[in-house]
């Protein structure tokens, strides 16, 4: 209809509704009060901030409350509720309706907004003015918020927000937040009657809907619950309501969520559950729970525990069927909304069954070909391996999605610390094979090259990095300089030979390529390249401003390089890795970035510098280093520990902003995710940050949501992973025994989805593994297992089985890895880290509940794997000891007392292991 008809209709509209278009005008009208301001244009809330910030949440000339609807008569059409003529109306100072209702249509649509102390709320009353019913398919809430990254620093981090939501029925919200971590923090509720069951973002537009039976079913892919419409009789109306607030920290958003009436949902130890653990629930409510009702109730446990002395709800659930499964809360007066859990195999399990697949279905076998020895992607949707004979379309510069990059080189330095923990003869092979026949000379410049030995080629892969005649066929930036300046490339090799140095040294019987010496020292010449070579050949490349993953690797290279006297080298290294630490909490804002102006990848080694300027007090300095971008000289005449210790704590916040955890959903809760689109949620970072977001909570802090926070993201991209058993024909996402093992890259929560590698997924996993692998090979550094006494869960266990007595306590340990121990009470807190072997598979570790002493059954994890008797010699194993309130002063192996050594922070003893298990013991005063 043209704005002519409109106009034509407009006095019988008003005539027949009686509605009132007095005050309509042109202009916005601003509304105030103590904490608030908001805009009132002509057709909806332009305008929306917290009274003492200066940035309004709501995009430029966008409406907060534009509401859309589609109906039909009759089952036939269905056509949009017509808005082109909305009539503004103002009630009292605080609150304005906007009516929208033309003479030939069914339907009235209100909207009532009113600026209270608590926020601004939101009264939408749809009425059907006809005497046929209305069927509504749609009832669509499009949101455009303040968002953009390719902007100044202080524009993209203090200016724009990050986005996250929870679509789950009747306790649905959506939480909006500023890169930097700072408030205020906005949060979207629904209100009693308004349940929100989809999303998506169709142009652009993120776009919530309250029904959605006409959009939802022409979307391709599956949803996990029903696209619904409404009907309504002749006259009758429906109303719904919403809240836009905002609270000043991040603690405070789950008690704005509790005091409006929404679920306020805790788990232990996340959503992600492996079969061999439980989880516990904790639900606040301002009101009832009815009943907790499971999507496979033959197949799952509920064990309600009662109350917890702040009134939440526990309850204990264990899974027996693998993948999804919801569980759904129903609340108060028929509200209901619903959690999401995927049960997956022992953390055991996947960490060997992952490795085994990259080996066994995941490596090249091609002599005399260029990619031999290379590992590359699986896709498994369709049961391929791609690379060079079967792209998949991925050529030109996209090569490197098979070829090169973090995809491919993430693969090999996973296998090697999962043959640390669990070593395998057949695998240690295929990773000597990759290093002989895919690396050396070729990958990786050797030795005797020159200029530029021990660096890394880039993208698109090797082969045509060193070839000048192919480069011309390919577009990518730099062709005049040698394409080694790629420093991502670096960590994932020197950390694939420091690795590849702890089994030759553990096990040299089973590494034939180079001795454990060796490997180290190309571990250490890698590192010392990456320093060295990209900044000097393309200075784009800012190796000391860009946070990359596994850089933390090298803090393992010094100390391994003081232990063996080479301490020049070790001095070069802990140079720059100041230099880094330096600029990072002195010289940037925001040193967020990476490949990207905001990136979620720097949040592994914010962290990890901000602790080693904690734990190794740095000197002041004149003329560090010549940023050659900038042209100058950064120098630090003041450096305190104080000052990491504020920027450990500024990068915790801001790495917030990308991560889930309030809304109750495996793929959300833990992981990175802040982009509208959700097309790539649930990345490597989920892990790695994941770590960082673990060990400030255990080491750093004494609020126990960031331990509950970290473990939640441990364990939340295991569910990208397709396995199963026999039962569950080998695979969730994509059954059949050919793939049990593969994973996805990211996950994809829209029903579907364009994701950034030019393709289309639906709901689920992509279907290639690509850099997931670097987020598992966070695992070996995460895992651990936690005894904890918290106020919401009391005490329980992440990662491992609790049994209580009266005088002790005892666990075992289910955490993947076996190797870390950590005991929390609000008296006193211990860590034990096991440098090799591991703590016996379930052999509990058994605690005295006042803390005197704790004792454990170490198992020789190197005579497990080979099937051997140990040597009369044995070898020993470090542990490490950090403590809170309470000191070891013996340690004791079997009856023999070992020496124990202070160290920076705790202490280390050396077990010597002599035996196929170990019994150990630690007293403390």
């Amino acid at each position: 209809m043209t704005k002519a008809m409109i106009k034509r209709c407009t006095g019988t509209l008003v005539a027949l509704c009686i509605y009132s278009i007095s005050g309509l005008n042109a202009q916005n009208i601003t509304v105030k009060n103590d904490c608030f301001r908001t805009d009132f244009s002509e057709d909806g809330v332009s305008v929306f901030q917290v009274d003492r910030d200066s940035v309004n949440l709501i995009a430029d000339n966008q409406m907060w409350g534009d509401i859309l609807i589609r109906y039909r008569v009759n089952q036939e059409d269905w056509n949009m509720l017509e808005t082109g003529l909305t009539r503004r109306t103002c009630i009292n100072k605080n609150t304005y309706v906007y009516t929208d209702s033309l003479c030939y249509m069914p339907l009235c649509m209100k909207r009532y907004y009113t600026l209270a102390e608590d926020g601004l709320h939101l009264k939408i009353e749809i009425s059907n003015i006809t005497n046929r019913s209305v069927e509504l398919g749609d009832i669509a809430f499009p949101f455009k918020w303040r968002e953009g990254f390719n902007a100044a620093p202080s524009t993209i981090f203090e200016s724009n927000f990050t986005h996250k939501h929870n679509i789950a029925l009747n306790s649905s919200f959506q939480i909006l937040s500023k890169p930097s971590g700072v408030g205020p923090f906005y949060i979207m509720m629904t209100g009693e009657g308004t349940p929100l069951e989809y999303f998506d973002t169709t142009n652009n537009v993120y776009t919530a809907y309250l029904h959605s039976g006409c959009t939802g079913p022409k979307t391709e892919g599956s949803w996990r619950i029903p696209h619904t419409t409404r009907v309504l009789a002749p006259g009758e109306k429906v109303n719904y309501s919403f809240l836009l607030t905002s609270v000043s920290r991040y603690e405070d958003i789950r008690n704005a969520i509790y005091t409006n009436g929404l679920l306020d949902v805790r788990t232990a130890p996340g959503y992600t559950i492996p079969s061999d653990l439980s989880v516990r629930v904790a639900i606040r409510l301002k009101g009832t729970i009815q009943s907790l009702v499971a999507e496979h109730p033959q197949q799952t446990e509920i064990k309600q525990l009662g109350r917890s002395p702040d009134g939440r709800y526990l309850y204990d659930i264990r899974f027996h069927k693998l993948g999804e499964n919801i569980i759904w809360v129903n609340y108060n007066h028929g509200e209901k909304s619903f959690l999401e859990f995927f049960s997956t195999e022992p953390l055991d399990v996947l960490i060997k069954k992952r490795s085994s697949f990259i080996v066994n279905k995941q490596q090249h076998k091609a002599p005399g070909k260029w990619w031999d020895g290379l590992y590359s992607v699986y896709d498994m949707k369709y049961g391929k391996l791609r690379g060079p004979e079967d792209t998949d379309g991925f050529n030109g510069w996209w090569e490197y999605v098979w070829g090169c990059d973090d995809p491919i080189l993430s693969k090999a330095p996973f296998v090697a610390a999962k043959n640390v923990v669990y070593p395998d003869s057949t695998e240690i092979a295929s990773l000597e094979y990759y290093l002989k026949n895919f690396v050396w000379g070729k990958l990786q410049r050797a030795d005797q090259e020159t200029p530029y030995p021990f660096a890394i080629y880039g993208v698109p892969n090797w082969h045509v990095a060193r070839d000048s005649a192919l480069q011309k066929l390919y577009k990518y930036d730099a062709k005049d300089r040698i394409k080694v300046w790629r420093a991502y490339d670096y960590p994932h090799i020197f950390k694939l030979y420091y690795h590849m140095s702890q089994i030759a040294e553990m096990i040299p019987e089973w590494t034939h390529y180079l001795t454990a010496d060796e490997y180290f020292d190309r571990a250490v010449q890698t590192a010392m390249a990456y320093f060295k070579y990209p900044y000097e050949i393309w200075s784009w490349l800012d190796i000391y401003k860009w946070g990359m993953y596994n850089e933390w690797v090298v803090l393992e290279l010094i100390k391994g390089l003081e232990q063996r006297g080479r301490n020049d080298e070790a001095a070069y290294l802990r140079g720059e890795w100041e230099k880094k630490a330096k600029y990072f909490i002195y010289d940037d804002k925001y040193p967020y970035r990476s490949e990207h102006s905001f990136d979620r990848t720097a949040f592994e080694s914010s962290y990890a510098l901000a602790k080693y300027a904690i734990e190794h007090p740095m000197k002041p300095d004149k003329d560090l280093w010549y940023d050659k971008n900038k042209r100058t000289w950064h120098s630090h005449p003041k450096v305190t520990v104080e000052d990491a210790e504020r920027f450990m704590k500024q990068q915790h916040y801001a790495g917030l902003s990308v991560r889930g955890w309030i809304a109750p959903k495996y793929y959300l809760s833990g992981t990175d995710c802040a982009f509208k689109q959700h097309t790539g949620d649930m990345s490597y970072m989920a892990m790695m940050g994941g770590w960082s977001v673990l060990d400030y909570g255990l080491l750093y802090s004494k609020n126990p949501d960031w331990i509950e926070l970290g473990y939640n993201s441990f364990l939340s991209s295991w569910s990208l992973m397709n396995t199963g058993n026999e039962t569950s024909n080998y695979g969730y996402w994509y059954p059949g025994k050919e793939k049990d093992g593969a994973t996805g890259w990211c996950f994809v929560g829209a029903k579907n989805g364009y994701t950034w590698l030019h393709r289309n997924e639906k709901r689920g996993p992509w279907r290639y593994d690509g850099e997931i692998d670097l987020g598992y090979g966070a695992a070996f550094h995460t895992a651990r297992t936690i005894v904890i006494q918290d106020s919401i869960f009391g005490l329980h266990a992440y990662g491992g089985v609790l049994s209580k007595e009266e005088t002790s306590l005892s666990v075992i340990p289910r955490d993947g890895v076996r190797q870390q121990f950590s005991f929390i009470t609000s008296e006193f807190r211990y860590h034990l880290t096991l440098s090799r072997d591991g703590f016996l598979p379930e052999a509990p570790i058994k605690i005295e509940r006042k803390g005197k002493q704790s004792h454990f059954m170490l198992e020789n994890k190197i005579n497990t794997a080979m099937g051997t008797k140990p040597s009369k010699s044995g070898h020993s194993t470090l542990l490490q000891i950090r403590a809170d309130k309470i000191v070891p002063y013996k340690v004791q192996v079997g009856k023999k007392v070992c020496t124990m050594q202070k160290c920076t922070v705790g202490w280390e003893v050396r077990l010597p292991v002599s035996e196929i298990t170990e019994e150990v013991t630690i007293w403390w005063k």
